[in-house]
């Protein structure tokens, strides 16, 4: 019963409440609550009165107003299964939806009784309430828990007037109703003092559960927009307006209790890890977020129609991505086959240029070693040949008289050179003479 009550929540979940919903579980971050949580203590300590958590929410909001109901409804579903690392399957069938939606309940309420000692002895007294009502009834019972913190603090005027909005609902119910109420609360009639009198003894926790037990959820929308109204008292200073169905999701991510142990869970730096442990504990939160407003008002009709169009639609997508990336990859196989063939080529081709240099080179040199010991005049290869070796005698012809020449001048130089030191030495004789003489 809790997989088809999600279920129907969330197809039927529409407009603002959906974007609200979607705005925090998918555009929501550790950064987003401790710098609006920064800015609210700024604030504080100026004396403005702000709240930047939820003006981060309504921007969202205000982002996603052209986005169609059940895209985002499709978004907030898968995201649920990622986060819980639940198999995916198809969703062609309302069957497949709240079957999906079964495990998702139970793998929160298994998380909640893990994160939350206290919500283990609450449901051990909850034996006969669903897994999911015993989620939205403990996590409504401790903001109540809240408001029993602050209501001895309200003047009797106030606290008359918190009543009086509680009592409007009672006196809505029908008279059987009533007297059950009266019954619970061991009082003889239903006014407004009677009321506030029971809220101020006995807790305003103990009150609205009795209501909740005797009516339903539908309290449950009473009990939000009277903490909107009555916000201010608690501490919490919100511009409520249509965003009343969220006052209590507000008043749990502020409290210390819920931030430090996200921020302990994975060290200072480890991001990812905070912003994972995060949505893990908003993901009881979300689940009341998205269920409150089926169970509280109904839907005069459920249809899954949109839900799975979108999907089948995504499907489909997905589908023709397969194909593409199938395609993809066997064009890239036979890529990589052409390119190896190429490279084959290219190495064989390597080879031969190799070996055909090698080839040439000993030819080359063979050629060499026969032109040295072979007789020019006996070669007769081509006119070419016979060109280039005339060639050569002209120039063996010009180094011989080169070499001729040498030889001769080398003698005459020599001759001359002795004729010369001869002359120097007679020259020089006769001078020695001459000086004798005188």
């Amino acid at each position: 019963m809790d997989g088809q009550i999600l279920a129907n929540s969330l197809v039927t979940l529409k407009g603002t409440d959906l974007r609200m919903v979607y705005a925090l579980l998918l555009k929501t971050n550790i950064g987003h609550l401790l710098s609006s949580k920064a800015k609210d203590v700024i604030s504080k300590l100026s004396k403005e009165e702000s709240d930047n958590f939820t003006y981060h929410l309504e921007q969202e909001v205000n982002k996603l107003r052209n986005v169609e109901d059940q895209v985002l409804q499709v978004d907030l579903f898968l995201e649920m299964t990622r986060l819980l690392k639940l198999r995916g399957t198809k969703y062609t069938l309302e069957k497949e939806i709240v079957d999906q939606f079964i495990l998702i309940v139970n793998d929160v309420y298994q998380q909640l009784l893990i994160q939350d000692k206290q919500f283990k002895r609450f449901a051990e007294n909850e034996i006969h309430s669903s897994k999911l009502q015993q989620m939205i009834k403990f996590q409504m019972s401790k903001l109540f828990n809240e408001l029993d913190n602050s209501f001895k603090d309200f003047t009797i005027e106030d606290q008359t007037k918190f009543a009086s909005q509680v009592n409007e609902y009672i006196q809505s119910l029908p008279e059987e109703k009533q007297s059950k109420i009266k019954e619970k609360l061991g009082v003889d009639d239903l006014t407004d003092e009677m009321i506030r009198k029971a809220i101020a003894t006995s807790g305003s926790s103990i009150v609205f559960a009795i209501i909740v037990e005797v009516s339903g959820f539908a309290f449950y929308t009473t009990a939000t927009s009277l903490l909107a109204s009555f916000a201010g008292f608690f501490g919490i200073t919100l511009p409520f307006g249509v965003y009343t169905g969220l006052t209590s999701t507000i008043a749990v991510l502020a409290n210390p209790l819920f931030l430090v142990p996200v921020l302990l869970g994975g060290g200072a730096l480890l991001v990812n890890h905070q912003n994972k442990s995060l949505k893990k504990k908003l993901m009881p939160i979300i689940v009341m977020q998205i269920t409150l407003p089926f169970m509280s008002r109904g839907a005069d009709e459920v249809s899954f129609e949109l839900f799975i169009a979108e999907w089948n639609r995504r499907f489909d997508e997905y589908c023709m991505l397969q194909i593409e990336l199938k395609n993809e990859d066997a064009e890239e196989l036979k890529l990589q086959s052409n390119i190896k063939k190429t490279k084959g080529q290219i190495s064989n081709i390597n080879s031969s240029i190799y070996k055909e240099e090698l080839q040439i080179r000993i030819e080359k040199q063979q050629i060499y070693n026969a032109l040295k010991s072979s007789n020019l005049e006996d070669l007769d290869i081509n006119e070419a040949f016979r060109k280039n070796r005339r060639e050569y005698w002209d120039i063996n012809d010009k180094i011989l008289s080169l070499q001729q020449a040498k030889k001769v001048d080398a003698v005459n130089d020599s001759f001359f050179r002795k004729l010369g030191i001869n002359f120097q030495i007679w020259v020089q004789n006769l001078i020695l003479k001459a000086r004798r003489k005188i």
